[in-house]
């Protein structure tokens, strides 16, 4: 009786092991902002340069550069969660604001300008 116990429990405890690991899968996530670059008027805004800053002292750099397309739009892709400062300059024009990026969302920014 003992013998046929053990041989159900063992069955039962490889049964469990083989199915909770096989359903293991690494999950990949994206974390993506886009940024519409706009003047005081509501103007869109081309070609203005928007860096993203985050203020600490560590080795890793999530620091982006890009320009906007014609429509005033500029995107970016980050490895992970962040929560930085959006810079954008053009000429006599600056503008700042905030983004949090948020995990497998596409963030919307806009960021006016003033001159």
């Amino acid at each position: 009786m003992k013998r046929k116990s053990f041989g159900i429990m063992s069955l039962f405890i490889a049964l469990f092991t083989a199915l909770t690991l096989n359903s293991c899968e690494e999950v990949t996530h994206f974390y993506t902002a886009e940024i519409t670059v706009l003047d005081n008027n509501g103007n869109l805004m081309e070609g203005v340069k928007v860096t993203t800053d985050v203020d600490v002292q560590d080795v890793h750099v999530i620091g982006r550069e890009a320009y906007t397309n014609s429509d005033g739009v500029v995107s970016f892709e980050f490895d992970n969660l962040a929560i930085m400062k959006i810079i954008a300059e053009k000429e006599n024009y600056i503008g700042e604001n905030l983004l949090v990026l948020e995990e497998d969302k596409e963030v919307k920014v806009s960021l006016v300008v003033y001159e």
